[in-house]
């Protein structure tokens, strides 16, 4: 009796040992499971341009290249970019985007998370600087970009954008951004 449990005994250990060099190997291949970024919800991002009826609007006067979200024929903008070409020959896309971050004030310097429909969030660096909106000084966010920066096709080809500015959310419709964002970006090189 005590041979056939010695034996039964060693079997097992023999298929456990078989088994597990497999299953170990097994688990060692597999790829953990990438989850993919969810669309934010519409109630934590409002639209932050519908009620408005802002649309994106490509100007190039005196060659200036010019790209906003705004309200057709009037000065009521949300995000605004410009060519900037600096003197060492590079091109940069300066981004003014007109909305109040909490408890922000002149010169801080804070996050910017910008995700485009399901893809992952990118983020960006901005600064409080002045800004003169309809004639007055106020202090907007501001940041800059190259004008190769993955931001740039994202917009373009997207259907909404997700900005959180130190814990003002809203989002911004892309519809019709493809098209003035591609001839901005023509423009400014």
């Amino acid at each position: 009796m005590k041979r056939k449990i010695s034996l039964a005994l060693l079997i097992l250990a023999g298929l456990a040992l078989a088994t597990a060099p497999a299953v170990a190997q097994k688990a060692e291949t597999e790829e953990p499971t990438k989850s993919k970024p969810t669309v934010p919800s519409r109630g934590d991002y409002p639209d932050a341009g519908q009620a408005f009826g802002m649309v994106w609007h490509y100007t190039n006067f005196d060659d200036e290249p010019d790209l906003s979200f705004m309200v057709p024929e009037t000065d009521n903008q949300l995000w605004r970019m410009r060519c900037e070409k600096l003197d060492n020959g590079s091109v940069r896309i300066a981004n003014l985007i007109i909305a109040t971050p909490r408890e922000m004030v002149a010169g801080d310097q804070f996050g910017v998370t910008i995700r485009v429909d399901d893809r992952p969030a990118i983020g960006v660096l901005a600064r409080m600087l002045p800004a003169k909106i309809e004639g007055d000084d106020y202090s907007m966010p501001q940041f800059y970009l190259p004008n190769s920066h993955a931001l740039l096709p994202a917009l373009a080809k997207g259907d909404r954008a997700y900005v959180n500015l130190n814990g003002n959310k809203f989002s911004i419709d892309l519809e019709g951004s493809g098209k003035a964002l591609i001839s901005f970006l023509r423009a400014c090189r």
